[in-house]
């Protein structure tokens, strides 16, 4: 039986959209780090996150999980599989979240999980400002 080693994210992203064009390459638009709102609950019409995972190999159950500032409640979750034959391979991993709702600003947080472990959590912040602030 192979070894297992558990893999790690050698590339994190944040934006509006992914697509992956003819040829195999994947485009990502829209890149950020915070969101701005003029009022709460504030909706955001399309979040994606782009990992990629390399230098493991095995099988695993990967969960990614956007949470709230407390981290107690969980306004998005996807789970999948990633199957890494050997640690030379890398595996990109792609969810796309549609309409969420961010009841109050404040630093949520973007939490990747292997086999029911966390690996990461990365902030998001989400910033109130007025009206005339938006340039």
């Amino acid at each position: 039986m192979p070894e297992t080693m558990r893999p790690n994210i050698s590339t994190l992203i944040v934006c509006d959209d992914i697509r992956q064009e003819m040829g195999g390459k994947i485009s990502l638009m829209g890149l950020f780090e915070s969101i701005y709102a003029t009022q709460f609950p504030a909706f955001h019409p399309r979040l994606a996150v782009f990992t990629e995972w390399v230098e493991g190999q095995g099988e695993f159950e990967l969960k990614m999980q956007i949470s709230s500032p407390d981290k107690k409640t969980v306004l998005r979750e996807t789970r999948s599989k990633i199957s890494m034959p050997n640690p030379g391979m890398r595996h990109r991993d792609i969810s796309v979240h549609l309409n969420l709702e961010f009841r109050a600003p404040g630093t949520y947080w973007i939490e990747h999980y292997l086999d029911g472990e966390m690996i990461n959590s990365i902030p998001l912040e989400i910033v109130h400002v007025r009206e005339q602030d938006i340039h």
